[in-house]
């Protein structure tokens, strides 16, 4: 682990967890026609089957993580009182790696190639916002902050 190594010190505290194979990467490439961040990988090699404690009330692993767009799409679309202008646009490169709770949702833009990239949120007030300055960060003060995992 490169972007994750600060994980490495908390194995035993996140308890039960499983990655993905690298062809369920590719197959998320495919079916989504983008290349994800290398930070990203890292995560889903580690942490895509199973996280454990680490994000548990997140929908983040595979194949839920799938279903994520669709979600938003719902979302953005569920207020036919709000016009098409003030629905944010939803490029094809945003990849929506978790959902917290149906209403907020987290993702990154593929197309601009960084390999820990900022993360993005997008609420049910259909505000987008930057929410953290890498992917890595966001596992830290998502995941280990914000669980019943102890600091080191």
């Amino acid at each position: 682990m490169e972007y994750l190594s600060f994980l490495k010190q908390y194995v035993s505290e996140i308890g039960n967890l499983s990655g993905v194979e690298s062809q369920v990467i590719d197959e998320i490439e495919k079916h989504f026609q983008l290349k994800l961040p290398l930070a990203y990988k890292e995560y889903l090699l580690n942490f895509g089957g199973n996280t454990g404690n680490l994000l548990s009330s997140y929908y983040m692993t595979y194949p839920l993580l799938k279903e994520n767009k669709l979600d938003v799409l719902e979302m953005i679309n569920f207020d036919d009182r709000k016009s098409e202008k003030e629905k944010p646009f939803i490029k094809n490169s945003y990849f929506f790696f978790g959902q917290w709770q149906g209403y907020n949702f987290y993702f990154f833009d593929c197309e601009l190639g960084n390999d820990n990239p900022e993360v993005y949120i997008l609420s049910d007030g259909l505000e987008v916002s930057k929410f953290k300055n890498t992917f890595s960060d966001f596992i830290k003060d998502e995941g280990i902050k914000q669980s019943n995992i102890q600091l080191k």
